[in-house]
């Protein structure tokens, strides 16, 4: 393999979710077992609190009790764990980077605050003040329509340039032509593609997976990983219509849109029963019905890959 010029190494990227009680508070056994059976897996790089993960709803009290449950599993030799930090204040995301950085975390991802959208000097303000507060500690853009602005490759060459500690993007594009740009005109980011885009851009060059589906497919997410590694485009091609084919499958009977990590919980539940798959209030996750029939496809037509 040629020597990578990318800022951060390519990496298969594990999400964790956050698990509820009926009281929602966090449910602190599923979810240590839930972050061991990553570290298990062989998972070096592991996030924490991206939009699947609730990361935009938490209290104060609960953001910080996660980190610390978080921490005390992570940070270790041979780990590079990261925490989402996502809010409407700059002032809070400042205020939630420097508690976990207390905890020893060094990695973190941040979205653009999304009240309004941010112009080229705004952006450009958020980046230097949010990223030059901690130089020691690196941090990967989560470039999301949330945001109400998606970054381009020649967004990211500017903010680059003047931000050193900016080192990797995480895109859920599964756009060919937005693919291509980020690839060519910010090529020493290391960008994080989902499973739909992912084999696009292991074609173009060297960039990483954020793998959304490791709990319920872990030996076919880091065969995925690896096909891209090796520009294994036959398997890279099987197992994205492979992963295509089950999520539609999966929730081809739910008539309703839904936030992100009513998805993403289900994953985990259905190889953990006691992982809940509830999201926190306003948000409605999974009817019970909607689950169960969830369990029945799974056990029907998917359980026996792993």
């Amino acid at each position: 393999m040629s020597e990578s010029n990318c800022r951060y190494p390519r990496n298969n990227l594990a999400a964790c979710m956050l698990p509820w009680t009926e009281d929602f508070t966090l449910d602190e056994s599923a979810f240590v077992r839930h972050v061991q059976s990553a570290i298990d897996g062989g998972y070096k790089c592991i996030y924490l609190m991206g939009t699947a993960g609730e990361g935009y709803a938490l209290s104060n009290a609960t953001f910080e009790h996660v980190v610390e449950v978080f921490a005390g599993l992570t940070v270790k030799d041979g780990l590079d764990p990261q925490i989402g930090v996502i809010s409407l204040s700059m002032q809070q995301i400042l205020e939630r980077l420097a508690l976990c950085y207390d905890k020893g975390i060094r990695m973190f991802q941040l979205p653009l605050p999304s009240w309004g959208a941010l112009d080229d000097d705004e952006l450009l303000l958020f980046f230097t003040t949010v990223c030059g507060a901690f130089p020691d500690c690196r941090f990967l853009h989560y470039n999301l329509p949330r945001a109400k602005r998606i970054l381009t490759g020649a967004d990211y060459r500017r903010i680059a340039d003047a931000v050193p500690n900016l080192v990797a993007t995480k895109n859920s594009t599964s756009d060919r032509a937005r693919t291509t740009d980020l690839m060519t005109n910010a090529g020493d980011l290391q960008h994080f593609f989902l499973e739909g885009s992912y084999a696009m851009g292991a074609y173009m060059g060297e960039c990483s997976l954020l793998c959304s589906m490791d709990a319920v497919f872990p030996k076919l997410t880091w065969d995925f990983f690896e096909a891209g590694v090796r520009k294994d485009m036959n398997e890279l091609f099987r197992i994205t219509q492979f992963l295509h084919h089950f999520c539609e499958r999966m929730f081809e009977h739910c008539k309703r849109e839904m936030i992100d990590g009513s998805y993403d919980k289900v994953f985990i539940w259905l190889r953990d029963p006691e992982f809940h798959y509830r999201v926190l209030p306003p948000y409605i996750g999974l009817s019970d019905d909607e689950s169960r029939v969830c369990r029945e496809v799974f056990e029907r037509e998917f359980a026996q890959v792993q």
